[in-house]
């Protein structure tokens, strides 16, 4: 199991309310909606529980699943405080320590790409074996804007930043957010391709912008994908 350095310093440091991990994204709520009422899912990479903590809420069976044990515990406080069921597990996203065929859904909701091309193909794998036949996910992907690769690059020159592979950058010193853990960057092919053990039932590209810690403005593409077992 790789080591969760990088999250478990992010989860143990103060989450305020106005953090955006502390609110589940709309389209994710939205997406669990429409499956059956006794569907079993699975919050993959669950961090502190946003989506586990809203989607357990509303009365839903889901198992929260993730690597660092800081982000369980405190998913774990915050479904005990209101008095819900807590299932949670630790896991590696690519050796899922669930049967096969054991979940009608799965989110994956900014996890799978902090990883290699190969982690990333090993985690859809996984997400395949643990839905049953017709089950769905919902998955997003990062997205690969030139200005982010070139800003990643120019930091590689500058030596706080490797290029593990093509398009795969990790921060070595002065990180800024999540930047020491890997971060993948696919183009629409890439997506497409990892997806092919798959049905693609929607594939939409986001774009956002955003402020950093130091004032600089960035841009981001992240896409949205459902698939389905077939």
């Amino acid at each position: 199991m790789a080591a969760p350095k990088g999250w478990d310093r992010l989860w143990s440091a103060p989450v305020g309310p106005e953090s955006p991990w502390q609110e589940p994204e709309p389209a994710v709520l939205e997406w669990a909606r429409r499956l059956d009422r006794s569907a079993r899912l699975l919050d993959l990479g669950c961090g502190v529980g946003r989506h586990t903590l809203h989607l357990t809420r509303e009365g839903r069976w889901v198992v929260g699943g993730d690597l660092s044990v800081a982000g369980l515990q405190r998913c774990a406080l915050s479904l005990r405080r209101e008095g819900l069921p807590r299932r949670l597990v630790r896991h590696d996203m690519t050796r899922l320590p669930f049967a096969d065929r054991s979940f009608d859904g799965l989110v994956a909701f900014h996890v799978i790409y902090h990883t290699t091309t190969d982690g990333l193909r090993a985690a859809v794998d996984e997400i395949r074996r643990v839905l049953r036949t017709g089950g769905e996910a919902y998955l997003t992907l990062l997205g690969r804007l030139e200005e982010n690769v070139a800003r990643c690059r120019a930091d590689v020159a500058r030596g706080i930043c490797r290029e593990i592979e093509p398009f795969t950058f990790v921060y070595v010193r002065e990180a800024p957010g999540d930047k020491d853990i890997p971060h993948h960057y696919c183009d629409e092919t890439e997506v497409r391709d990892l997806l092919t053990s798959l049905e693609t039932l929607a594939l939409v590209p986001v774009r956002s912008e955003y402020v950093d810690e130091d004032g600089e403005e960035h841009r981001s593409l992240h896409y949205h994908v459902q698939v389905r077992r077939i």
